[in-house]
């Protein structure tokens, strides 16, 4: 085989590579989750970096230059203000934390806090003071915010892997037994620095729990990883294919975060929506939910108040609260935020009081009638 036609061939096995790379991550990715009726109320607190290597390099002590975690993170600073925030990401977990925030609420599935208003209330609560946040305190934080569960999580991987290989102009020459054209050929691109060939992985994973606020426990517990590989070629010194850049890493991350949103959406279907009145007056009641949560006119409202705690006595974990059924009302008013509810049933409802959807009946069909036998 001639020097050109090795080269030619060599080319195209790269590019084949990664076309079917990114084939096969196409096949791979999932159809977004979406949650029918109102929004859940949800929070993330900002993760933690428990990667390899994050003493020196989270807290930006390393060369942007050749330091992929600082790179990353001074392409997230950027970002953040060019969009006019001037607060930036310190770490990757900060900057993780922020994009599974704008995910969720692009998904459609969530009414979502932000994670200011979380942190601020563990600083306030003294809960996060150590910086690892557990179940319990983000629940108790969740529930002074009024939201249905909370994200807690932590980059357990954040990096990138480089490799390569260079075939000379020389080993080229002898591997193809070359006549003089390819010979040339082999010498010029030994001069030039011959045929090379690089490939570069990102790889992400981030462990995180979803907890639900009303009892503590840990719903979901998920580790998503996100992958991203590019190779180059080099011809004679002329680099052609995929470039090899600190972004990999980025997008390595927007897939395990995406993967997370429908994790965290498919499992928040299995707790009830919830809501809670914020102001009583005469027949109507205020909710804490309006078109932003997906509350659309005829919905009919049961409203429980909060009873005793229940507590499990063998191990002191919460278990929710006693409920009882206090009445029902229907939407009348639809706002931004609020919705107010005209009173069908019951009485002596006051701010506090939780609020949940009344169930639809589901119609049962009448078996088939049968062919009787004369």
């Amino acid at each position: 085989m001639g020097v050109r036609k090795l080269v030619v061939v060599l080319i195209a096995l790269s590019l084949m590579t990664v076309s079917c790379a990114s084939l096969k991550k196409k096949a791979e990715e999932e159809e977004l989750f979406r949650i029918t009726g109102p929004k859940y109320r949800i929070a993330v607190v900002e993760f933690r970096d428990e990667f390899s290597g994050v003493g020196g390099t989270a807290a930006g002590t390393g060369s942007a230059g050749h330091d992929v975690v600082n790179a990353y993170i001074n392409l997230l600073n950027k970002a953040a203000r060019d969009a006019g925030d001037n607060l930036g990401a310190k770490t990757v977990g900060a900057g993780a934390a922020k994009m599974l925030e704008t995910s969720l609420v692009k998904s459609e599935n969530f009414d979502v806090f932000t994670r200011q208003e979380m942190d601020k209330v563990l600083k306030e609560q003294a809960l996060g003071q150590s910086g690892l946040v557990t179940p319990q305190s983000a629940a108790k934080a969740g529930q002074m915010i009024g939201v249905n569960a909370i994200v807690i999580g932590t980059v357990t991987e954040f990096g990138e892997k480089k490799s390569g290989t260079k075939i000379s102009g020389q080993t080229m020459r002898v591997l193809t037994g070359g006549n003089n054209r390819d010979k040339n050929l082999g010498v010029a691109l030994l001069g030039a620095g011959g045929l090379g060939f690089s490939k570069a992985e990102a790889r992400v994973v981030i462990d995180v729990q979803l907890i639900d606020t009303t009892t503590g426990r840990i719903i979901l517990a998920e580790s998503s990883e996100g992958t991203e590989s590019s190779v180059g070629v080099s011809i004679a010194g002329i680099s052609t294919g995929s470039s090899i850049d600190d972004t990999m890493v980025g997008k390595a991350l927007r897939q395990s975060i995406n993967r997370l949103v429908n994790s965290i959406s498919k499992q928040m279907v299995n707790i009830p929506w919830s809501a809670k009145v914020v102001k009583v007056s005469g027949r109507d009641v205020y909710i804490n939910a309006g078109m932003n949560s997906n509350i659309t006119q005829g919905m009919v409202f049961e409203i429980y108040k909060k009873g005793e705690a229940l507590i499990d006595p063998s191990t002191g974990e919460s278990l929710g609260h006693e409920e009882t059924l206090a009445g029902e009302a229907m939407t009348s008013r639809i706002m931004e935020r609020v919705t107010v509810a005209a009173i069908s049933s019951g009485t002596g409802f006051r701010a506090g009081d939780i609020v949940r959807l009344k169930p639809v009946p589901v119609p049962v069909t009448p078996p088939a009638p049968q062919n009787q036998k004369r």
